[in-house]
């Protein structure tokens, strides 16, 4: 088999690689910043017994959605930034829910351990059978995502946060 050199490619050739390589990049760029879509709606109880149900909160609270899991290392590193993040917004129009997705051999006891021996304060839940986990498409974990008060998805990230970004964030949100 052999190479062409790009210089010797025919024009269509190139002008299809070139839209394959914005579209892949345009894809790349809504993923990691997020973009306008709307947030899939769901409805849980939190670990407190109370409901939750995302588009009850459109119009008065940004949401801050994490995805989680207890032996997962990066979701157990960021939750005292969430925690801390939490702390430093109360008063704010903000609801946190870090949603366990069960993986493996973790239950939603571990979950609940996890959630005690850090005393973490802000919501939690199970994300039974991991249907919304599914149906927001998650491949990797952790994975937040930072819902306006219209109910769109402002911002997404795949990586373990830190409270100064969490907290600009969120008020980025309540900003617009």
């Amino acid at each position: 088999m052999t190479k062409l050199p790009l210089t010797k490619l025919p024009l269509a050739a190139l002008s299809r690689m070139a839209l394959l390589l914005l579209a892949a990049a345009a894809m790349l760029l809504l993923a990691a910043c997020g973009g306008t879509e709307k947030a899939r709606d769901f409805e849980v109880l939190k670990f407190d017994g109370t409901p939750f149900k995302l588009s009850e909160q459109a119009g008065s609270k940004a949401v801050v959605l994490n995805f989680w899991y207890p032996s997962c290392p990066p979701c157990r590193e960021e939750m005292p930034a969430f925690e801390e993040a939490w702390l430093e917004l109360a008063g704010e129009p903000v609801e946190f829910l870090a949603l366990f997705v069960p993986q493996g051999f973790d239950s939603e006891l571990d979950a609940r351990n996890f959630v005690a021996e850090l005393e973490l304060t802000f919501s939690f839940a199970t994300d039974r059978r991991a249907q919304i986990a599914g149906d927001y498409g998650l491949e990797f974990f952790p994975v937040t995502y930072f819902i306006d008060r219209k109910g769109r998805i402002a911002a997404s990230r795949i990586s373990r946060l830190e409270a100064d970004e969490i907290v600009s964030l969120v008020r980025e949100l309540n900003e617009s």
